[in-house]
């Protein structure tokens, strides 16, 4: 339980820190790549070491690493264009994606409540992402605007919500697999694996970033520094407290009670601190994603 709860809260504040980057001029792209290296410095400091390139898991690490900085990137677009909760409910729908993966593949059980369960939460990802009219001094609405007067496509500005989405799924079910086929359930190794992923995901991003900044496309600031200090403290610690807790619980009772509760914290975070105004549609979307969840963790 301890392991899950570590990973909710580390969750809750990679959220969070995400919607606090254009409040303090971080750019997002070059903090998730800071970010990436001070996740393989934690790694090393927790670890003892950083990760075996001979091992059996470096292939996976090397693809989530790739897929993790491109969901990751979504994830701060998505904060930052629709709002935490938003972001939030659709990034943790990804049970969509993972619950169906582990019954089939693991032989999880699979009951009405379950089935309904995921039905809901399709639901409540259309719901959530519903288009919504907002004030003309909502934060949200002047993002976008700044956004498409750089030369922002409209039709990327809904790609990254729905990226963010099937990013996080595909995540899930690859960190499965691993743990499941792959890791020998050590502590010290799923660790490694960790770090092996962002070690990836950093030197991938790392060229991306490099071109910019040559290009000029991108400004080196120390603000993006910070940005990355505060983001890669909670991100590394919520994959490794999510794979020890795979290890204890079920894994389809892990993600559902692992995804209500980040969406509760940030539903809560987004209403009463960043003051964010949800539509009724909206509203509903989180409703149904908080039933559907806790359908699916009590058919367990």
């Amino acid at each position: 339980m301890l392991y899950l709860l570590l990973s909710i809260l580390c969750s809750t504040a990679l959220i969070t820190v995400f919607k606090l980057f254009p409040r303090f001029g971080v750019d997002t792209f070059g903090a998730i790549v800071i970010n990436y290296f001070v996740c393989v410095l934690a790694g090393g400091l927790y670890n003892g070491q950083l990760f075996d390139l001979g091992a059996a898991y470096m292939p996976y690490a090397f693809i989530l690493g790739i897929i993790f900085i491109s969901c990751f990137y979504a994830v701060g677009l998505t904060v930052r264009l629709f709002g935490v909760t938003i972001s939030s409910v659709l990034q943790k729908m990804s049970l969509l994606v993972s619950v169906p993966y582990a019954i089939i593949a693991f032989k999880e059980p699979a009951g009405s409540l379950k089935i309904i369960g995921l039905g809901l939460a399709f639901a409540a990802v259309l719901a959530s992402n519903w288009p919504e009219k907002l004030a003309e001094g909502d934060s949200r609405k002047q993002e976008r605007q700044q956004y498409l007067a750089q030369g922002g496509s409209l039709l990327l500005l809904w790609f990254f919500p729905i990226y963010s989405f099937s990013g996080s799924g595909l995540i899930e079910v690859l960190l499965q697999y691993v743990q499941q086929s792959i890791l020998g359930g050590t502590e010290e190794e799923s660790a490694a694996f960790t770090t092996a992923i962002f070690a990836s995901a950093g030197l991938a991003g790392a060229v991306v970033y490099l071109y910019q900044l040559l290009r000029a496309k991108a400004r080196w600031s120390w603000k993006n520094v910070g940005g990355g200090l505060a983001l890669g403290i909670p991100n590394y610690f919520s994959i490794v407290f999510l794979l020890l807790a795979f290890n204890v619980w079920d894994k389809s009772v892990v993600l559902p009670i692992n995804n209500i509760s980040i969406v509760m914290a940030t539903a809560l975070l987004g209403l009463f601190f960043f003051r964010e105004r949800l539509s009724k549609i909206n509203y509903i979307g989180v409703l149904l994603a908080i039933f559907a969840i806790l359908l699916m963790a009590y058919s367990q």
